[in-house]
């Protein structure tokens, strides 16, 4: 090789290193999945971008440095509804943090509350959001006791989040993150404010949100059998998983608040003609049964339902042509905003007047006939609701008992 030849060859290697060397330098800076505890700089990396990857341990690095003293558990409701912000942690002296993530289930809540443990952090106030279609239709057993490690930074995930060109895609997402008006973010507290929702609630108006995930809902229900539990009669993860959480709540004195989602209106509706109603009600008495022996075991806990037809769950669509009208306490059916999340936290945690209804094997018939009665009634209050539902349903196949 004559020397020409090697200079060139070192020119071209130290150019790619040098390349390197920048690309993982504005990554470390941006820290745009703050994994790294680089400083926040306004108008530079202080807003951290919501991105759709390395959730579990973005969420998990952030909990484990916060070590907060509450925490919120749940899937996305729970993600975009509770503020860890809110006033009633701060009147019991508590910081909280919000663990809820999207698409999980109690499994993920059972390891997270798991990991806090481990690391000397475990939350002394628990919120857990649980919801009826995580077990619907479950055909999962009773999953082994033995909790996975905690996630962590490991070689591959330097390469990928310091090295890779999606590391610097993340940067500039971040960078732009900064001065957008509504930004996808996840702050410190784990809390997603789901800004980057306005402007889509603007440019297809509300209905536009909450028929777009009606059709999903609907295609994803009619899908799963309609029973909870597995077929075979074994015990179900989920609520073999809820125990194992209890439990580990009760062994650390945490105190826990169960709160069952406010779902929409026209959810419950929806379930109605699927025919599930009384397999909802079959899943709040054995959510009534689970948390009765936890606290005869000595654990502090309560059961909140919510999700009973209210002023408050009953809030009107706005129509299709209406593409102003901001609603106050949904962003779609199933997804509520902080401010119905913030009156279910106070209701819970500070005990103050609210739509929620302690549930109990002693309360529990006269709640489920309230509800029916205002189920029932629904429609006629509402009647642009049912000419939605039954569009909704036109020809589509309801539920089969299996």
């Amino acid at each position: 090789m004559s020397a020409r030849s090697r200079s060139y060859l070192r020119d071209m290697l130290a150019t790619a290193l040098a390349a390197l060397a920048a690309c993982a330098a504005i990554n470390l800076v941006m820290d745009p999945l703050s994994l790294y505890g680089a400083p926040r700089i306004a108008g530079l990396n202080a807003r951290k971008p919501y991105l759709d990857h390395y959730n579990l341990l973005t969420r998990w690095t952030l909990a484990k440095s916060a070590c907060a003293s509450a925490g919120i558990f749940g899937n996305s409701r729970a993600e975009i509804g509770f503020d860890p912000g809110n006033e009633a942690f701060g009147q019991l002296g508590l910081r909280a943090f919000n663990h809820a993530l999207p698409g999980t289930d109690i499994e993920t809540s059972l390891r997270q509350l798991a990991w806090l443990r481990q690391a000397g952090c475990m939350p002394k106030v628990i919120v857990l959001g649980v919801d009826f279609f995580d077990v619907l239709g479950d055909d999962s057993v009773a999953p082994p006791t033995d909790i996975p490690a905690a996630p962590k930074v490991d070689i591959k995930t330097v390469a990928e989040t310091v090295f890779s060109l999606t590391a610097l895609r993340d940067s500039v997402t971040a960078i732009r993150t900064q001065h957008a008006r509504y930004p996808a973010t996840l702050a410190d507290d784990g809390f997603n404010p789901l800004l980057n929702y306005i402007p889509e609630a603007g440019a297809s108006g509300y209905y536009g949100l909450f028929r777009q995930k009606a059709v999903e809902n609907l295609r994803r229900w009619s899908g799963r059998p309609a029973r909870i539990g597995p077929s075979n009669g074994a015990r179900s993860a989920q609520f073999a998983e809820l125990q194992e959480f209890l439990a580990l709540a009760r062994m650390s004195g945490s105190t826990v608040h169960l709160v069952i989602y406010p779902y929409h209106v026209e959810i419950r509706l929806m379930m109605e003609r699927l025919g599930l109603d009384p397999l909802f009600s079959e899943w709040k008495q054995l959510l009534i049964g689970t948390v009765a022996a936890q606290a005869r075991a000595g654990l502090s806990v309560d059961l909140t339902d919510f999700s009973g037809v209210s002023v408050q769950t009953s809030e009107r669509i706005p129509p299709p042509s209406d593409k102003r009208t901001q609603m106050v306490s949904y962003w779609e059916a199933g997804h509520f905003k902080r401010q119905l999340g913030d009156r279910m936290l106070q209701q819970t945690l500070l005990g103050r007047p609210g739509f929620g209804k302690p549930l109990t094997q002693a309360s529990f018939q006269a709640c489920q006939e309230e509800d029916a009665r205002r189920l029932g009634e629904a429609i006629t209050q509402d009647p642009a609701l049912g000419r939605e539902l039954d569009s909704l349903f036109a020809g589509r196949p309801h539920h089969t008992k299996q």
